[in-house]
Order: structure tokens, then C-alpha cells, then sequence
């Protein structure tokens, strides 16, 4: 029962903890909790390691067994949730900082971390200054709250193309593929500018990327749904409409100030 052996495994799910690696409880300690409690030493280190080779559900694991395992790895979600709420402190913009994620986003923030290639990437569609933004980043924060270790990045549009734009140098494909590549993606403003011919070209590359790669992608846009294939374009549409769930978000303008 060493630690750290890439062909072990956990059933995340059953045990209730994010997924990932973990640094498994060693024989010895699985031993000494057992003996310590007046437990069968032997059957309990057995037990365990049945479970990391998949040859033990969890709910074939006794009580106790099941305690001492959750208990292990509570510090290492712990401490992967500080980690992650660390990443998102520190790459949120300022305004950002405080966004408070609902019921909705804590959701999509758990079905994602469970299953990333599996999970609709999310479209938050609405009219300007009714909080799009602000809504994206409080699912990033649901997502860090998971303590999944998830290095997220966050564009505008327009940051997005300034980034990609040619340059005489060989670094432009790596930093395409860092971003279109990323684990999970955040895209904000998709539409609001009229795109070039090589702005439309990227958009496309880009979203064709992560749709054929499934990987899950947060949106927002001004663009009402059925206009969305004249702004970006009808191959970029087609491939959003078939990869995010939309939400849409009412109000008024929440930037413009109401005078008395």
C-alpha cells in the first residue's frame, strides 16, 4: 500500500472528495489506526487495498474503514482547496474578487470537476451591464471552492485576439495551444465587435479546438442566440449551440447610475 503508485485509484465519488492523485494511506498507518481502535489489523489494510486496485466498492468497505480513508485525504482536499481558491484570488480581476457563486453555478462547478469531458459548456447570454461577467467568475469560484486543481484562464474578446496576433516569432502557436487547450476557458464579450477576416478565423480554430476536444468552456455575449452565426460566424454558432447550456441573464444596466 505505497504511496504515490499511478495504477491505484479511489472512488471519488463514493468517498465524497474531488477528483485527482492523492497520496494514499500507507500500509503501516492503515495497520496502526486498526490495531489502536481494537480493529482487525490485517482485514482492514486488505480491505483498503482492495479498494485502490478496484477489486472493493466503496460499499463493501466497513464503517470505520471508510472513516479512516475520508479522514486521510480531508487535509489533502483541504489543502487543494486553499490552493485553488489561492489560484482564483490571484487571477480574478479586482472587480471580480467577491463574486459569490448561487445554487446554478455551484452545480455546473461540481458536474464539471466530476466529468469535464462530459459537461455542456455554459453560454450566459443578455443584454449589457446585467452582471454576465461578474456571474462567470462566481462559477470559477464554485469550481475553486471544489478544491479541484483546475488552472482555468480568463479572456475578453478582444484580449483574446491581441494575444493571438501574428508576430515574427515562434511563440505564437505554443500560447495558442496553452489557451484553446486550457482545462477551462473563459471567453468573454464573444461578439461584441465586428470580426475581421483573421478574428473570425481564430474564433472558429479555437472553439472547433475545445468542441472537439470536450473541453469545457464558460461564454458570454450580448448577441441574442438566433444572431450570433452573422457576428461570429455560422461554423462558430453551429458548434456553440450544440456544446453550452444557455443562461440568460434580465435587468437593467447595472453600471449606469439612476440619479434622484
Amino acid at each position: 500500500m505505497n504511496q504515490h503508485i499511478s495504477t491505484l485509484s479511489l472512488d471519488h465519488v463514493g468517498l465524497g472528495v474531488p477528483p485527482g492523485r492523492y497520496a494514499l494511506p500507507s500500509e503501516a498507518s492503515a495497520r496502526f489506526h486498526a490495531q489502536a481502535a481494537g480493529l482487525d489489523p490485517e482485514a482492514f489494510a486488505t480491505h483498503l487495498l482492495e479498494h485502490y486496485k478496484g477489486q472493493r466498492t466503496v460499499d463493501a468497505l466497513t464503517e470505520d474503514e471508510c472513516k479512516f480513508l475520508r479522514g486521510e485525504l480531508q487535509e489533502q482536499v483541504e489543502d487543494r482547496r486553499l490552493a485553488a481558491l489561492d489560484y482564483f484570488d490571484t487571477h480574478v480581476p479586482l472587480r471580480f474578487a467577491k463574486a459569490a457563486p448561487d445554487n446554478a453555478a455551484r452545480d455546473w462547478a461540481a458536474r464539471v470537476v466530476a466529468d469535464p469531458h462530459d459537461t455542456q459548456s455554459l453560454l450566459l447570454v443578455g443584454p449589457v451591464g446585467v452582471g454576465k461577467t461578474h456571474y462567470a467568475f462566481s462559477v470559477l469560484r464554485a469550481v475553486a471552492e471544489t478544491g479541484a486543481a483546475i488552472k482555468w484562464q480568463a479572456y475578453t474578446a478582444a484580449n483574446l485576439y491581441a494575444a493571438l496576433r501574428p508576430r515574427d516569432d515562434r511563440r505564437a502557436d505554443s500560447d495558442y495551444e496553452s489557451i484553446a487547450h486550457a482545462p477551462l476557458l473563459f471567453l468573454d464579450d464573444l461578439g461584441a465587435a465586428k470580426l475581421t477576416e483573421w478574428a473570425e478565423e481564430v474564433t472558429y480554430r479555437l472553439i472547433n479546438d475545445r468542441y472537439e476536444r470536450c473541453l469545457p468552456s464558460i461564454f458570454t455575449t450580448n448577441v441574442l442566440p438566433g444572431q450570433l452565426g452573422a457576428t461570429v460566424g455560422d461554423r462558430v454558432a453551429s458548434r456553440i449551440a450544440e456544446m453550452c447550456e444557455r443562461i440568460a441573464l434580465k435587468g437593467a444596466d447595472r453600471r449606469k447610475k439612476v440619479s434622484a
